[in-house]
Protein backbone atom coordinates (compact mmCIF):
# COMPACT_ATOMS: atom_id res chain seq x y z
CA UNK A 1 0.00 0.00 0.00
CA UNK A 2 1.26 3.41 -0.70
CA UNK A 3 -0.29 6.34 0.73
CA UNK A 4 0.00 10.37 0.44
CA UNK A 5 -0.75 13.29 2.54
CA UNK A 6 -0.63 16.93 1.29
CA UNK A 7 -2.17 20.23 0.88
CA UNK A 8 -3.85 21.09 -2.04
CA UNK A 9 -4.28 24.86 -3.42
CA UNK A 10 -6.08 25.47 -7.05
CA UNK A 11 -7.24 27.69 -9.25
CA UNK A 12 -7.63 28.48 -12.91
CA UNK A 13 -5.41 30.43 -15.00
CA UNK A 14 -5.09 31.46 -18.57
CA UNK A 15 -2.57 29.25 -21.30
CA UNK A 16 -0.46 32.58 -20.91
CA UNK A 17 0.06 32.04 -17.67
CA UNK A 18 0.94 28.84 -17.69
CA UNK A 19 3.66 28.89 -20.03
CA UNK A 20 5.00 32.12 -17.45
CA UNK A 21 4.79 29.32 -14.60
CA UNK A 22 6.51 26.41 -16.64
CA UNK A 23 9.76 28.67 -17.63
CA UNK A 24 10.15 29.70 -14.18
CA UNK A 25 9.51 25.68 -13.10
CA UNK A 26 12.21 25.08 -15.40
CA UNK A 27 14.49 27.51 -14.72
CA UNK A 28 14.29 26.06 -11.02
CA UNK A 29 14.67 22.66 -11.65
CA UNK A 30 16.19 19.72 -14.10
CA UNK A 31 13.48 19.15 -17.12
CA UNK A 32 13.95 15.34 -16.28
CA UNK A 33 12.27 16.85 -13.04
CA UNK A 34 8.63 16.77 -15.05
CA UNK A 35 6.19 14.33 -16.05
CA UNK A 36 3.79 14.92 -18.43
CA UNK A 37 0.75 12.24 -19.27
CA UNK A 38 -3.09 11.64 -19.65
CA UNK A 39 -4.62 9.95 -16.26
CA UNK A 40 -8.10 8.02 -17.07
CA UNK A 41 -9.83 8.56 -13.35
CA UNK A 42 -13.30 6.06 -13.07
CA UNK A 43 -15.05 7.14 -10.41
CA UNK A 44 -17.02 5.02 -8.05
CA UNK A 45 -20.22 6.42 -6.50
CA UNK A 46 -21.93 5.03 -3.39
CA UNK A 47 -25.85 4.49 -4.90
CA UNK A 48 -27.47 3.88 -1.09
CA UNK A 49 -29.18 6.70 0.13
CA UNK A 50 -27.84 5.82 4.05
CA UNK A 51 -23.92 5.59 3.20
CA UNK A 52 -22.61 8.50 4.35
CA UNK A 53 -18.88 7.59 3.97
CA UNK A 54 -16.77 11.00 1.81
CA UNK A 55 -13.78 8.85 0.20
CA UNK A 56 -14.12 8.93 -2.91
CA UNK A 57 -12.81 5.35 -4.73
CA UNK A 58 -11.41 5.52 -8.24
CA UNK A 59 -9.78 2.80 -10.48
CA UNK A 60 -6.64 4.80 -12.40
CA UNK A 61 -5.32 4.57 -16.01
CA UNK A 62 -1.57 6.83 -15.76
CA UNK A 63 -0.75 6.23 -19.39
CA UNK A 64 2.68 7.84 -19.96
CA UNK A 65 6.11 6.17 -20.70
CA UNK A 66 4.24 3.22 -19.46
CA UNK A 67 0.71 2.41 -18.11
CA UNK A 68 -0.11 2.27 -14.83
CA UNK A 69 -2.84 0.92 -12.91
CA UNK A 70 -4.12 1.48 -9.44
CA UNK A 71 -7.31 1.63 -7.01
CA UNK A 72 -7.30 5.08 -5.24
CA UNK A 73 -9.13 6.21 -2.32
CA UNK A 74 -9.41 9.86 -1.59
CA UNK A 75 -10.15 11.30 1.53
CA UNK A 76 -10.14 15.38 1.79
CA UNK A 77 -10.90 17.62 5.46
CA UNK A 78 -10.79 20.96 4.08
CA UNK A 79 -7.50 21.50 1.58
CA UNK A 80 -5.96 18.35 3.72
CA UNK A 81 -5.88 15.74 0.83
CA UNK A 82 -5.37 12.18 2.27
CA UNK A 83 -4.86 9.42 -0.78
CA UNK A 84 -4.31 5.44 -0.63
CA UNK A 85 -3.36 3.85 -3.62
CA UNK A 86 -2.77 0.06 -4.18
CA UNK A 87 -1.81 -1.14 -7.86
CA UNK A 88 -3.50 -3.53 -9.70
CA UNK A 89 -2.76 -5.02 -13.26
CA UNK A 90 -5.04 -4.28 -16.23
CA UNK A 91 -6.33 -7.42 -16.62
CA UNK A 92 -7.79 -6.88 -13.28
CA UNK A 93 -9.06 -3.21 -13.56
CA UNK A 94 -10.68 -4.51 -16.65
CA UNK A 95 -12.34 -7.02 -14.70
CA UNK A 96 -13.57 -4.44 -11.64
CA UNK A 97 -15.04 -1.96 -14.79
CA UNK A 98 -16.76 -5.56 -15.93
CA UNK A 99 -18.19 -5.84 -12.76
CA UNK A 100 -16.53 -9.04 -12.31
CA UNK A 101 -15.51 -8.31 -8.33
CA UNK A 102 -15.67 -11.96 -6.67
CA UNK A 103 -11.88 -12.45 -7.15
CA UNK A 104 -11.40 -9.28 -4.86
CA UNK A 105 -13.00 -10.77 -1.70
CA UNK A 106 -9.54 -12.80 -0.33
CA UNK A 107 -6.79 -10.59 -2.47
CA UNK A 108 -3.91 -9.97 -0.17
CA UNK A 109 -4.30 -6.62 -0.73
CA UNK A 110 -6.00 -3.89 1.92
CA UNK A 111 -7.77 -1.60 -0.53
CA UNK A 112 -8.63 -4.43 -3.19
CA UNK A 113 -10.56 -6.26 -0.37
CA UNK A 114 -12.30 -2.92 0.93
CA UNK A 115 -12.94 -1.80 -2.37
CA UNK A 116 -14.73 -5.48 -2.40
CA UNK A 117 -16.09 -4.36 0.79
CA UNK A 118 -17.62 -1.12 -0.48
CA UNK A 119 -19.37 -2.56 -3.72
CA UNK A 120 -20.74 -5.32 -1.81
CA UNK A 121 -22.22 -3.82 1.21
CA UNK A 122 -22.79 -0.26 0.33
CA UNK A 123 -23.51 -0.12 -3.44
CA UNK A 124 -20.46 0.96 -4.45
CA UNK A 125 -20.72 1.19 -8.54
CA UNK A 126 -18.52 2.94 -10.86
CA UNK A 127 -20.24 5.93 -11.92
CA UNK A 128 -18.29 7.56 -14.46
CA UNK A 129 -14.47 8.73 -16.34
CA UNK A 130 -12.55 11.92 -15.69
CA UNK A 131 -9.45 12.20 -18.11
CA UNK A 132 -6.66 14.73 -17.53
CA UNK A 133 -3.84 15.85 -19.65
CA UNK A 134 -1.77 16.34 -16.66
CA UNK A 135 1.96 17.69 -16.30
CA UNK A 136 3.67 17.70 -12.58
CA UNK A 137 6.52 19.77 -11.78
CA UNK A 138 8.55 19.24 -8.72
CA UNK A 139 8.78 22.24 -7.17
CA UNK A 140 10.96 21.44 -3.92
CA UNK A 141 11.46 19.27 -1.14
CA UNK A 142 8.09 17.09 -1.62
CA UNK A 143 5.99 19.79 -2.72
CA UNK A 144 4.95 19.89 -6.58
CA UNK A 145 2.84 21.98 -9.00
CA UNK A 146 0.62 19.99 -10.54
CA UNK A 147 -1.11 21.84 -14.53
CA UNK A 148 -3.98 20.05 -16.21
CA UNK A 149 -4.47 21.09 -19.35
CA UNK A 150 -7.70 19.19 -20.47
CA UNK A 151 -10.31 17.93 -18.23
CA UNK A 152 -12.92 15.95 -19.79
CA UNK A 153 -15.66 14.22 -17.98
CA UNK A 154 -17.31 10.59 -19.73
CA UNK A 155 -20.41 9.64 -18.95
CA UNK A 156 -23.06 7.44 -21.12
CA UNK A 157 -21.42 8.28 -24.38
CA UNK A 158 -21.33 11.83 -24.24
CA UNK A 159 -17.56 13.76 -23.47
CA UNK A 160 -18.03 16.89 -21.84
CA UNK A 161 -14.86 20.00 -21.49
CA UNK A 162 -14.36 20.97 -18.18
CA UNK A 163 -12.02 23.60 -19.22
CA UNK A 164 -12.75 26.31 -21.87
CA UNK A 165 -10.01 26.76 -24.58
CA UNK A 166 -7.92 28.94 -22.89
CA UNK A 167 -7.91 28.03 -19.23
CA UNK A 168 -5.62 25.85 -17.23
CA UNK A 169 -6.38 24.45 -13.57
CA UNK A 170 -3.05 24.65 -11.65
CA UNK A 171 -2.75 23.11 -7.85
CA UNK A 172 0.04 23.28 -5.68
CA UNK A 173 0.62 20.05 -3.37
CA UNK A 174 2.24 20.64 -0.09
CA UNK A 175 3.56 17.75 1.45
CA UNK A 176 1.97 17.22 5.14
CA UNK A 177 3.66 14.38 7.31
CA UNK A 178 0.63 13.21 9.78
CA UNK A 179 1.35 11.36 13.20
CA UNK A 180 0.43 7.67 12.04
CA UNK A 181 -2.17 6.69 14.43
CA UNK A 182 -4.11 9.87 13.39
CA UNK A 183 -3.79 9.11 9.70
CA UNK A 184 -4.95 5.42 10.56
CA UNK A 185 -8.01 7.26 12.12
CA UNK A 186 -8.52 8.86 8.99
CA UNK A 187 -8.25 7.13 6.21
CA UNK A 188 -8.34 3.65 8.09
CA UNK A 189 -5.03 2.36 6.73
CA UNK A 190 -4.17 -1.18 8.23
CA UNK A 191 -0.27 -0.75 10.07
CA UNK A 192 1.58 -2.52 7.05
CA UNK A 193 1.32 -0.01 4.65
CA UNK A 194 4.79 1.61 4.66
CA UNK A 195 5.00 3.44 1.51
CA UNK A 196 5.06 6.69 0.00
CA UNK A 197 3.83 8.27 -2.80
CA UNK A 198 2.57 11.11 -5.00
CA UNK A 199 -0.07 10.57 -7.57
Amino acid sequence: MKYLTYYENGEIISTEDYKEAVKKLERKNRKETVQKFILHKYIFAFFLDEVEDPSQYSLCEKRGDSLEVYLEKKNAQGNLICKQREEITEEEGQRILAGELAWMKDDERPLVRDFYLQSLLNGLKYSHRMEFEREVYHYEKQDYVVFDKAIRRKADCHLLECLFEDDVQVRVRRAKTIPRYILNMLVNIEPASEQWAYA
